[in-house]
């Protein structure tokens, strides 16, 4: 009964009435220490199904209930449980659910991997979100960083908020996506306030520690690039801003963040409430973009079945492991296949190009 009492009052209220709620509360569950630290348990043998595995879990971990990702995973069991009737979605559904909104004027085409449906709709929405992971690395970011070097002799890319790795630009993953482009010509900055950038695989490279808003540069960029930042930034309008007059006339901004008001970015501002502190829709971006003297150019949904959810076992360490994050990411994947929530979606990616 308190399962589907949680579910109707999901379906009434929606998650922004129930983020403003919760978010007074989870400055006071961030102060509480955890009774004990929590270790992923398969009580009664092993479990295939993720519901059955957190079931188990809840149970053994029952007195951290005031716990917002204790509260987070019940509430998951409540709408797997309450929609188990519920028809599968079908594969088309899925497609047209997550292209619709998709904008594409980019200047040199994008390819998307084929995925062929398949009867259980779970693995299709895992191999499809593969797919679409893959078309936003390889097809739009590394596309437009190869379509600029074929452009111009030169060209000049910042990274802002790029962390101690260099994110996508630096280790072997980096090297793997960029060793099929010619990048002698490519001038890298790299800037994080946090961390002292480091380990580019380009060979022209500066890494300064610096936020965005402090860092100014005579060179002019092509290319600017933040993955994960801008939700971070509380005054994002002056940051688009401040963007704007580090581009050449024509380049190009690359961002992804969060649908703000989605399961993700929601669970994520309750586990860390200071943390995504900014607010705005995709309109809402294209409005400032176009008022500053930037034109959208193209968005999409953002998928990572790569990454998962696994940002929680190192937000809360003391509370997860890898095991639990997995059956709550799966959990939200069969929720998905039937109703179409959302939940395991990250956000979005756009590109904007000063015109």
């Amino acid at each position: 009964m308190i399962f589907r009492q949680a579910w109707k009052i999901f379906r009434r209220e929606g998650w922004k009435n129930l983020f403003a709620k919760a978010k007074k509360k989870a400055a006071l569950y961030r102060l509480q220490e955890t009774p004990h630290r929590t270790t992923f348990s398969t009580t009664g043998g092993t479990m295939n199904n993720p519901n059955d595995t957190v079931k188990n879990w809840l149970q053994d971990n029952r007195n951290n209930f005031g716990n917002p990702f204790y509260n987070l995973l019940n509430f998951l069991v409540a709408i797997h449980e309450d929609i188990d009737d519920l028809k599968p979605i079908s594969c088309s559904q899925y497609r047209e659910y997550v292209q619709t909104g998709f904008l594409n004027k980019m200047p040199f085409p994008i390819m998307f991997p084929e995925v062929k449906e398949e009867e259980d709709i779970v693995s299709f929405i895992n191999a499809f979100d593969q797919a679409y992971l893959h078309k936003m690395i390889h097809g739009v970011f590394v596309g437009l960083i190869s379509y600029l070097t074929r452009q111009k002799a030169n060209i000049s890319l910042l990274d802002f908020g790029t962390g101690a790795s260099c994110g996508l630009y630096g280790g072997p993953s980096g090297q793997a996506l960029f060793d099929s482009l010619d990048t002698r010509h490519l001038h890298f900055v790299g800037i994080d306030k946090a961390h002292k950038p480091g380990g580019s695989v380009f060979s022209h490279a500066v890494y300064i520690k610096s936020d965005i808003l402090s860092f100014t540069s005579e060179r002019k960029f092509d290319l600017i690039t933040g993955h994960h930042v801008l939700e971070h930034c509380y005054n994002w309008e002056t940051v688009m801003t401040h963007l704007h007059l580090l581009l050449k006339k024509g380049g190009y901004v690359y961002l992804s963040f969060p649908r703000f008001g989605g399961f993700y970015d929601t669970t994520y501002r309750l586990m860390a409430p200071l943390d995504h502190c900014a607010n705005f829709d995709l309109d809402t971006l294209q409005k400032h973009g176009e008022k500053i003297g930037l034109k959208l150019c193209l968005a999409d949904a953002y998928t990572d079945p790569n990454s998962r959810f696994n940002w929680m076992v190192n937000l809360l360490p003391e509370l997860t492991e890898q095991d639990i994050a997995d059956c709550f990411y799966d959990l939200c994947v069969r929720i998905d296949a039937k109703k179409l929530l959302g939940l395991h979606l990250y956000g979005n990616y756009v590109i904007f190009q000063k015109i």
